[in-house]
């Protein structure tokens, strides 16, 4: 029983202090938005990094002023979609060593073309790790590790990027919603395109 509440406290502990993380850096300050269209694209094709672009497209338009490009239109504009395009990790068995320098600049800029937006966030989500735990007064969540980046074009030059963690409601198989709003919440304020 000591062991359940034990593992019950290091859980909450966790959730606290991922509600306290940055989940969005910029890495071009003082910015300015030099556009408003944006879409939102997945880096990888497994199921997770597409309910991530999915939700987190959904949420940014709702939480910001940039012009969303929806999950279909993506779909419709870039072919064969979702592509894999080289991310800016190493996976580490639980861990992510995030090393942005390694991300496929080319295949991103290629993307931008069928798109025709102002900014890309490109998101990759390579692993959901789940606890294990269940319990009659704690909820169970799965955690999905998210790395991103955010590209301004022409050019495609990177101007912010983030690596975060979000809930996964494990009956509902669905990202929780608070998480994803403290993540669009955060890089619409720091772009300055915050509702």
């Amino acid at each position: 029983m000591r062991q359940r509440y034990f593992w019950a406290l290091i859980l909450v502990g966790a959730v606290l202090i991922l509600e306290g993380c940055s989940t969005f850096q910029l890495t071009d300050e003082p910015f300015t938005p030099k556009g408003t269209k944006l879409a939102v694209i997945a880096g990888l094709t497994n199921p997770s990094s597409l309910q991530a672009a999915y939700d987190l497209a959904d949420e940014l338009g709702k939480t910001s002023q940039f012009k969303i490009a929806p999950q279909k239109q993506v779909a419709q504009a870039v072919p064969n979609y979702p592509q894999l395009i080289k991310g800016p990790y190493n996976s580490a068995y639980f861990e992510i060593d995030v090393d942005y320098a390694k991300t496929d600049l080319a295949q991103v800029r290629q993307l931008q073309k069928h798109l025709g937006t102002d900014y890309l966030y490109v998101l990759w989500a390579p692993s959901v790790t789940s606890n294990g735990q269940k319990s009659f007064f704690f909820k169970n969540y799965s955690y999905m590790q998210v790395i991103a980046q955010l590209f301004e074009f022409p050019g495609g030059k990177e101007v912010g990027h983030g690596t975060y963690m979000v809930r996964v409601d494990d009956e509902k198989k669905e990202i929780v919603p608070d998480d994803m709003q403290r993540v669009t919440k955060e890089l619409a304020e720091k772009t300055h395109m915050l509702k």
